[in-house]
């Protein structure tokens, strides 16, 4: 796959609050992937608002913690675990708008970490929020045992992210 050219990336969690497509009160974010940086555009509704009409941080911060996961899970083909967050906001969001959410692996020290980062950008282009995130990434072998997500899950995932084309 080019670095221009962007594929769409299955989503398997129907009710996950941020990649939800059935969850009705969710963000219902999708992804694709350029092999590089995996994107999305999504549209913040009215009921997620802070104050007025702005975008609540804490939805903001959901959608970073969303862009740098789906990075992880899709570029390092592995199992992750969002270790911590920092978020900026550089310039207030307005509700329904369509945001550009983008995030890539900064450095992998290892098999077991993972740094990345991202960005929200408004409409007009501008970067509003950035976001750095670690994550601990885990084979198929070491999340299983964790126990955490129904074991077929785990198998859904295996077969339709990280052995597709």
């Amino acid at each position: 796959m080019t670095a221009d050219k962007w594929k769409p990336i299955p989503n398997l969690d129907k009710n996950c609050f941020g990649c939800g497509k059935d969850n009705p009160t969710g963000l219902k974010m999708t992804f694709e992937s350029n092999s590089t940086k995996v994107r999305s555009r999504v549209t913040v509704p009215e009921h997620m608002r802070g104050w007025n009409n702005i975008v609540h941080g804490g939805i903001l911060s959901t959608i970073c913690d969303e862009i740098m996961a789906w990075s992880a899970i899709y570029l390092t083909r592995k199992f992750i675990l969002t270790r911590n967050l920092n978020i900026t906001f550089l310039k207030p969001v307005i509700i329904e708008t369509e945001l550009t959410a983008t995030g890539m692996i900064k450095t992998q020290s290892s098999e077991r970490h993972a740094i990345l980062s991202g960005e929200i950008r408004n409409p007009e282009g501008e970067r509003v929020t950035a976001c750095e995130g670690e994550f601990i990434l885990f084979s198929e072998e070491q999340f299983r045992p964790l126990n955490i997500v129904p074991e077929k899950f785990i198998d859904t995932v295996t077969r339709s992210i990280f052995t597709a084309p």
